[in-house]
This record gives structure tokens, sequence and C-alpha cells, in this order.
């Protein structure tokens, strides 16, 4: 087997279909919160909402008060200003301090409303997926306007690949639920059905926002920290009609991404990597010419990501395609025991075709290679003993020029919020969010946000 190593995400960064870490400087973010106002006048009380923020470093901060006006959140931003800005879906009589869902020790918050949202994003960021996305968003409204007791509170463009649906359920009967644990797993439940009805209707959604209370969402009227276009609000009007009637409305930062109208998304730059490595090298013709082989090797290509905490010693994250000999007794038995030992949260994965996870802990390598034969993973296993790490296919390998399967993520096998003592691992959540998965470390951080990937040509 021949190796090649290629700077895979620069590449790609180049082609315009990878995000970057970090777009704007701080100067940049502060002046856009010094001169733009935020969007809260369709919020009723502020003051209800729990607000959190990425910083430049990818550090996150939640907010530690309550804030009733949109001046009183902007001045927050006067040291650091936010690269990316959202806002919980949930109203609580206290929103400060918010206790993890699976922390029954700690006395239980009190949930006063939930709004309904749906997250509907099509990547890569161009205008051909973005209007797709408004096709289905207005579509989705639509249907739920005819099956659903749901008012409408707004629509919002995200600032990158999607728009967001929020709307209030006009049943209150679940809030009257005196027990407060009682009553968010109501509500949990409540949207969980909810979200089933919309996802058996054919909508494509984000499947794992809808029935989460404890979720975050973009705020409107801020920053999108990757592309530089504004989080917008949309009137109905506007969702209604193609994108090019009012794209040039949309607030933006003078430095923004462009908005292609087709670029390459990861098959794309996958197979132009493809070409790449395996394109023969010009040579003067001699007057000797051998014939070509009958039977030439076929050769395979594939995109692998180190499963190594970069910038740490022995440790590691935990990512596998799912065998597909496993039963449902196995993928229980790999969740009872990821849990156990604090491996979570554990993201879901498909290439159309196979399942695929990853757990973005920083694991002690000798602890993960006495596990990994118990999960059914043995190889893994092997290669961490000689390697003190292990590769991963992360795409189905290719023949020829063939478009790589691309990773699409389907949710979480374990559910609510982690509790753990294993730090996160800064470079696999930099490959989740590469992924389009955003992840929210409430603990201990370990490494540097810089995944290791190769291409490989397999004969």
């Amino acid at each position: 087997m021949e190796t090649k190593f290629i700077d895979f995400w620069e590449n790609l960064d180049r082609q315009g279909g990878m995000r970057q870490s970090a777009m704007f400087t701080e100067d940049e973010l502060k002046a856009w919160y010094t001169t733009n106002q935020l969007d809260l006048e369709w919020l009723e009380k502020p003051s209800r909402h729990q607000f959190r923020w990425r910083l430049n470093n990818d550090r996150w901060v939640t907010l530690a008060r309550q804030v009733s006006h949109e001046q009183s959140l902007r001045k927050q931003f006067s040291k650091q200003a936010p690269r990316d800005l959202y806002i919980g879906t949930s109203a609580w009589l206290n929103p400060v301090g918010l206790p993890r869902l699976k922390d029954e020790h700690a006395p239980a918050p009190i949930l006063l409303d939930h709004l309904v949202v749906f997250d509907i994003d099509f990547r890569p960021f161009c205008y051909r997926r973005l209007e797709r996305a408004r096709q289905v968003t207005n579509s989705l409204l639509h249907w739920l306007e005819q099956h659903e007791d749901l008012s409408l509170q707004y629509i919002s463009y995200s600032g990158g690949k999607g728009f967001h649906l929020v709307l209030k359920d006009n049943d209150r009967s679940i809030f009257g639920t005196p027990e407060p644990r009682l009553r968010e797993q109501k509500v949990r439940d409540s949207r969980k059905k909810l979200l089933n009805r919309v996802l058996d209707a054919g909508f494509e959604v984000d499947p794992t926002v809808t029935a989460d209370t404890r979720r975050i969402i973009r705020l409107p009227g801020s920053l999108h920290g990757t592309t530089g276009w504004c989080c917008t609000r949309i009137s109905r009007e506007q969702l209604s009609q193609p994108l090019k009637t009012w794209r040039s409305t949309i607030p933006r930062n003078k430095r923004h991404a462009r908005m292609k109208y087709w670029p390459l998304g990861l098959g794309g730059a996958f197979s132009s990597l493809v070409a790449l490595t395996t394109r023969p090298l010009n040579r003067k013709k001699t007057k000797k010419q051998h014939p070509p082989s009958r039977n030439p090797a076929p050769q395979s290509i594939s995109m692998q990501m180190s499963s190594q905490v970069v910038g740490t010693k022995g440790r590691s994250a935990l990512m596998s395609w799912v065998p597909t000999r496993w039963k449902e007794g196995q993928r229980t038995y790999f969740i009872k025991t990821l849990t156990e030992k604090g491996w979570t949260p554990i993201y879901n994965f498909t290439d159309g075709t196979h399942e695929f996870v990853i757990v973005p802990r920083a694991i002690p390598i000798q602890q993960l290679r006495k596990e990994l034969p118990k999960l059914g993973l043995q190889q893994l296993a092997t290669e961490i003993g000689t390697l003190g790490h292990y590769w991963i296919d992360m795409s189905t390998p290719q023949q020829g020029e063939k478009d790589a399967g691309e990773l699409r993520h389907i949710g979480r096998w374990d559910e609510g919020a982690s509790t753990s003592n294993v730090p996160w691992s800064s470079t696999h959540i930099e490959a989740l969010r590469r992924l389009d998965v955003e992840v929210d470390p409430d603990g201990d951080v370990a490494g540097r946000p810089e995944p290791a990937m190769r291409i490989v040509t397999k004969v």
C-alpha cells in the first residue's frame, strides 16, 4: 500500500468546500457588534433565555446573568466579541447556572416554555444548496400549518447553509405538570413525536434540534463567524420567493465569504484530490513502447484521519465504522459500556450505506486498547498497540474517478448531556465541526484543533 500525505483540509479550503475555523480578527468582530444591533424584538422576555457564544480561540462562554435588553447583551462583548452567538430555545424561571440534564442531585430548573425549532441545512455553503434549503423550509411551513397546532414566531436565514423555523406550541397543557423534571421530560417526548411526524412526512431537518430542551440556535442579528453573513429574520413572502430575489438584502461583513453557485462539496473535492494523487507523471515518449498490462492492479483511494489527540501524549479519540454484522444487542452493549466509562457523546454518521461513529474524548490509549476488543473492534486495538493510535477511513474507499460517499450526521447514540471526567479532544471537536456538527464542550479540553489527515492509495 502506498500512502500519500496531503494537507487535505488546506486544499479543500482553497476549492471553497471547507469551512475555516476563524475568518475574522478580534477587532473585526468587535466592530461588527459595536455598529450592528442584535435582534431580540421577537422575544417576550429575553431574561428567561440562556445566551452562549464561542470566541475566536474556540472557547465557549455562558452568560452568567440575565439580560432584558439588546444593549445589555452587547455590553458583554466589550473585551472579547463572539465569533458565533447563540440563544437557548427554552425559557426558564432562572436560566443562569442551569444544571446538566442528568444531574439529579441539583435542584431541577423550572421550564416555562420551549420553542419548536426546525433546522434545515444543506451542505455545502453555496447558492444552489441554499435555494434547495429554502424550498424545503417553505414546504415544511405549509405542512405544519395544515397538520400541527403551532404558531409561527419567525423564520431566519442562519448566515450559513440553511434556515430556522421557530414556532410556539399552542397546546400549553404539558407546562402545567407540577414536577419540574417530569415536565421537561414530557416536553422532550412531545417534541420527539412531532419530529418523527415531520421526518416521516419526508422533510430533511436536523434530527438533533427539535426535541432538545437544552439546544441553542444562532441569534438573529449575530454574525456567522465562518461565512461573514448575518443571521437574519426574513418574511414569509421572502421565504416563498427564490433566494436570488432577496439575497442582496441580507446584512454581511465586508469580508464575507462569496456565495458561489455550486462549489465543490466534500465528494467533489475528494475526487479532485484522487485525480491529483493518481495523475501519472508526464514523460517524454521513448522509441520502445511497452503494451499495457492486461490486468492492471486495481487502486482504491480513501481519506483517513488519525485517532490521535494532537498535542497530547498517549491519548486517543474513538472512531469506527459500525460492523455490518452487529445486531441490536451489540449496539446496546457498545452504548452502555461507553456511557459507564464517560466516553460520550457518541456522534453517529452515515455515508448512505454504512454507519460511522465519533467519540470526541481524549481517552488514555491503554484504556482504549483494553476495551476495543470487548467492543468487537480488535483490529483498532492491534493498530494502537503498533502505532500508539490508528488511522480510520473517513470515506468509502473509491476506485477510479467515482465520487466518495459523503458522511452525513444523523444524530447521537447516547441521549442527553454527557457527564464525564475524561477531557474532550480538541482535535476531534474540530473534525466534527468540519463535518458540520457543533460541539459545546463543558469541561476540560485536551490537545490542539489540528486533525491529522492523509490520502491513501491502496493497490
